[in-house]
């Protein structure tokens, strides 16, 4: 599938080596112009951040030094960092943590797939929207293991 916008710089935080190379291994396949970018935890991601050009983040919300939450908060209140596309990847399908995460200003939700085709239709599907200039408008979706779009409200 050919890629829509010019998404060229994916970084990907998370802790979990196995999601992360599961998720390199997809989106290069699927997207090889696309850079993947690779940190383990928040202090790392934030250190990424204000040295390196992203155009999409993926989080994960349980990584050490600062979770997805504490970077969030860090991110959003940053001028630089302020618009970036922040997709939340973790495997809690738990309507508190979606909340929260919207709360804190998460533009997507992503629980982390079961299958390799869960991973690869997300990812085209994300890849698709064209966050720059039309992002989701004040609704903010997550896909599920059986990748079907819920509302969630704040």
């Amino acid at each position: 599938m050919e890629q829509l916008y010019p998404i060229r710089n994916i970084l990907l935080a998370d802790d979990d080596k196995d999601h992360a190379a599961l998720f390199e291994r997809i989106l290069k396949r699927e997207f090889p112009e696309v850079s993947i970018f690779h940190v383990t935890d928040g202090e790392q991601l934030i250190q990424y951040l204000h040295l390196n050009q992203v155009d999409l983040l993926f989080l994960d919300l349980n990584m050490p030094c600062k979770d997805g939450y504490e970077c969030l908060q860090e991110i959003r209140k940053d001028p630089s960092l302020h618009d970036l596309p922040i997709i939340v990847y973790s495997s809690s399908a738990h309507l508190s943590d979606i909340q929260k995460s919207f709360i804190h200003r998460a533009d997507f939700y992503l629980v982390k797939p079961f299958s390799i085709d869960h991973l690869q239709t997300a990812l085209k599907m994300i890849l698709s929207v064209n966050w720059k200039e039309n992002p989701p408008i004040k609704q903010h979706y997550f896909i599920n293991n059986s990748f079907v779009p819920y509302i969630a409200t704040a």
